[in-house]
């Protein structure tokens, strides 16, 4: 065992310098070689000079336009290079079995919680054995996405690049409970909005979504609201205070669907509104180029 022992820790300390070494007698130049180690043509030398020193033999002569092996060099390949590239290409091999295949999605909570989740075990099995991650955020970009394959966001028609799926477009209507609107049979339109508890999510105020005074707007209806208005910090908040009779939400069909038809949630009153902006899914990736298509088609 002390044997072995001994030869593992002069294999450790001479490693990067043996396989420098087989790559340099393959490839006959200093210069190929240090490409394909990655390693600058001087600081390859030194490695090829640190092997020789140990060993007390020059290990290559120069010849034009590159290197050959002495005699001492080509005993020495002979030994290392047949086991060096047994165990390179079994160790590559055990990265790709052992490596699982994956697709990171970021979305924003809204859509991890009314759309994805509710799709995530069809998802599964149609992408098996893809392994689908998740990764939420109030508003997914680039810069906080940076890993991801496929980013999903609200965005504005023309403005998410060519490498973007519209999954659906922004459609809202004011949703509530059963419960509420038998409390409230008097709710025909949006103006009689302003006159019950309204429930919102925090945004900033360039949030790329509707908020109540832009949705009201569309119909010509100004002013505040004359109960009280509850703020909650994620969608699926504002949705389950919503589901419990609190009040009045903005809902977004694509996302509320499945409530309503279940009849968790039902409209306040029968006006819908429509923006120019829609939910898109992002190419972020080559690994996410292979998938985009199959996932928008979920939509």
């Amino acid at each position: 065992m002390e044997d072995i022992s001994k030869a593992y820790a002069a294999l450790r300390r001479y490693s990067v310098e043996l396989c420098a070494f087989v790559l340099v007698a393959r490839h006959g130049q200093l210069s190929s070689a240090a490409r394909a180690l990655n390693l600058s043509q001087p600081g390859l030398s030194q490695r090829i000079r640190n092997l020789e020193i140990s060993l007390g033999a020059d290990l290559f002569r120069r010849v034009h336009r590159g290197v050959e092996l002495t005699e001492v060099g080509a005993d020495l390949y002979a030994s290392v290079a047949p086991p060096l590239t047994q165990l390179a290409e079994a160790f590559e091999e055990f990265q790709h079995r052992k490596a699982s295949p994956s697709l990171l999605v970021s979305v924003d909570y809204a859509f991890a919680a009314f759309w994805l989740l509710p799709r995530i075990a069809k998802l599964r099995e149609a992408f098996h054995p893809l392994d689908i991650s998740v990764l939420t955020s109030q508003n997914p970009t680039e810069q906080n996405s940076r890993d991801a394959d496929l980013i999903i966001r609200m965005g504005e028609a023309g403005s998410e690049g060519t490498r973007s799926i519209k999954l659906f477009d922004e459609t809202v209507s004011a949703v509530c409970s059963p419960d509420f609107l038998r409390r409230h049979p008097d709710l025909r339109g949006p103006e009689d909005l302003l006159k019950v508890p309204l429930l919102t999510l925090k945004a900033p105020a360039n949030a790329n979504w509707f908020n109540w005074k832009e949705w009201l707007a569309g119909f010509g209806v100004g002013g505040r609201a004359t109960t009280e208005v509850t703020s909650l910090d994620t969608y699926d908040l504002v949705i389950q205070a919503a589901t419990e009779g609190i009040g009045v939400a903005l809902g977004w069909h694509g996302l509320v669907d499945g409530l309503i038809e279940r009849g968790t949630l039902v409209k306040a009153i029968p006006h819908e509104a429509t923006s120019n902006r829609g939910y898109f899914l992002t190419v972020a990736s080559g690994n996410g180029a292979k998938f985009a298509e199959r996932f928008a088609g979920f939509a």
